[in-house]
């Protein structure tokens, strides 16, 4: 408990905020950085960036992970990455298929970095990259204007160490989370781990078509056999394992146990199955009204168990 209180206490006090564009940078160690960003809906003011992502000064350069929801965020990355350092970008990691991971790809190409993702994710960003500009664009309005989809240069299967000095940067896919694609960026020598958006802390997770299973599984890859001392969810603030757990883990372990009741309890459908869940216990989650009272993410899981169930 000690240690959880020094830790939040240090990064508390090394934010430094840029502003109108609602990013926060936090020094996590010597060479490690997150940016934090909103909590709510993306929006002209926060350029698409309402999640965390962060930059790991490495002694060959900069790598960036995750390269924002906009041209606009990619520069604002930027320019938070320049308040600290002017080496050079020379990797830029997209840790899952959402748009806020890799909407920033062509700034950061420009620069002269090396995209890299898993081939689920690159295979997830071709599936829904056109839905999700289409979602997004009437979200951020003229601060959308110059984005390009740009996909990865590189792709991995299962694991890859980057190519770097002075820190040992460990990629690791594990079935993926919110989206089929989701990595985790492992840095052994700090037990720190940037966990995309398999973590989601503060904020309600959002249940995607299939996803509650993989997400499970991943959180128990991180819980079991990394277990870092300190995370850099997807979304919100540098946390500790404690809490990653009690907002996405148990979040998801809850849904799916609730749902499995239902039906045994002689639900006909997903949406019989679903409605009505007294999700209470996490109402302290930012989007819990939309996410958590009106079902759709109970629904969700409901639509999957009643999937694999039928089959």
């Amino acid at each position: 408990m000690l240690y959880i209180f020094r830790l939040a206490f240090t990064l508390a006090c090394l934010s430094v905020s840029l502003g109108s564009q609602a990013i926060d940078t936090v020094r996590v160690s010597d060479k490690v950085y997150a940016l934090t960003g909103d909590l709510g809906q993306r929006s002209p003011q926060n350029l698409g960036h309402n999640m965390t992502s962060g930059f790991i000064v490495t002694d060959d350069g900069i790598v960036v992970i995750d390269t924002g929801g906009s041209l606009a965020n990619a520069e604002a990355i930027h320019a938070a990455i320049r308040k600290v350092t002017d080496r050079k970008i020379i990797y830029a990691i997209n840790t899952g298929g959402q748009d806020h991971r890799w909407f920033g790809n062509d700034y950061f190409r420009g620069l002269g970095a090396k995209i890299i993702a898993t081939e689920s994710a690159a295979k997830d960003m071709r599936a829904r990259g056109a839905e999700q500009v289409e979602r997004i664009k009437p979200l951020l309005g003229g601060k959308f204007s110059g984005t390009e989809l740009v996909y990865p240069d590189t792709t991995f299967a299962q694991r890859m160490t980057l190519p770097v000095n002075g820190i040992t940067i460990e990629l690791i896919y594990t079935g993926g989370g919110h989206t089929p694609g989701d990595l985790l960026v492992w840095l052994p020598a700090q037990s720190t781990v940037f966990a995309g958006d398999t973590v989601f802390a503060e904020r309600m997770l959002g249940v995607l078509p299939g996803s509650s299973g993989r997400w499970i599984k991943s959180l128990e890859y991180l819980r079991d056999t990394l277990k870092p001392r300190i995370v850099v969810p997807g979304h919100g603030k540098v946390t500790d394992m404690k809490q990653s757990l009690r907002d996405s883990y148990d979040y998801l372990v809850f849904l799916r146990d609730a749902v499995k009741k239902r039906f045994a309890d002689g639900a006909f459908d997903p949406v019989e199955a679903s409605q009505n869940l007294d999700q209470s216990r996490f109402s302290y989650l930012k989007n819990y009204e939309d996410l958590g009272l009106r079902s759709r993410n109970a629904l969700a899981v409901a639509e999957e168990l009643f999937n694999v169930t039928s089959k």
